[in-house]
């Protein structure tokens, strides 16, 4: 060596992060040198000082079980998404077997409160030709507040309620998030109040496919039977 390579190489500075992205640029390093992997030792919170292929080892197993973990929660996650939308499938059939409003109505408290474990569910509308009892009519000064913080861009709103709000539609019950449904084909129709318990359920950035469905079955066949009935 000359004496200039030396004094390149005696004024160069190695620290930890020129080594560190020296090792990532070269990971067949320590194949080429096996002999350091057993020199090498490093500190175990557990086991004490450990080998880097102990070390390694440990990190591999560790990732394993993260895998395998996070593989459990998706299947969870798909195992409830199949579940759900069995259950929605199902309440779309029963819908269509309806013969009246009140079966409507029965028919969607009774999936969700028993299906779904989402018993704070609310039908109301605006301007309806039918007697109904007063908990399905909507009062057009009561309500306007709400109408229009709350469906601003969209038909449907996901997320929380004030206080005051939830006293209006969920007088008698506790909820923590909800999904409010505009019916009709502008809108016009009446309101699907849907709430639950846990304050993330209900939550603007969730996938709305399955009440987004429910909400078009609901605006089409609500003023068929409502015509029918009144006629």
């Amino acid at each position: 060596m000359s004496d200039e390579s030396a004094k390149v190489l005696t004024d160069a500075k190695v620290d930890d992060a020129l080594i560190a992205e020296y090792l990532a640029e070269n990971p067949d390093f320590f194949e080429h040198h096996p002999q350091l992997l057993q020199q090498m030792r490093l500190r175990h919170s557990a086991q004490g000082a450990v080998s880097l292929v102990e070390r390694q080892q440990q990190i591999l197993r560790d990732r394993v079980r993260q895998l395998e973990e996070e593989i459990t929660d998706l299947m969870v996650t798909a195992r409830r998404n199949e579940e759900l939308f069995k259950c929605y499938n199902a309440l779309y059939s029963a819908l269509l077997d309806c013969g009246s409003v009140s079966a409507v109505m029965d028919t969607i408290q009774a999936t969700f409160a028993e299906q779904l474990q989402m018993p704070a569910v609310t039908l109301k509308f605006f301007d309806s030709p039918l007697p109904l009892a007063e908990q399905y009519s909507f009062t057009a000064d009561t309500h306007k507040q709400l109408l229009s913080k709350r469906f601003k861009d969209s038909r449907i709103y996901l997320g929380r309620l004030s206080q005051e709000e939830q006293r209006l539609l969920f007088p008698d019950q506790a909820v923590a998030s909800v999904a409010l449904l505009l019916l009709g084909k502008d809108g016009e129709l009446g309101m699907l109040a849907i709430g639950n318990h846990d304050p993330s359920h209900f939550d603007p950035a969730m996938d709305s496919l399955l009440i987004t469905q429910l909400q078009a079955l609901l605006s089409h066949l609500l003023p068929t039977l409502m015509a029918h009935e009144a006629g």
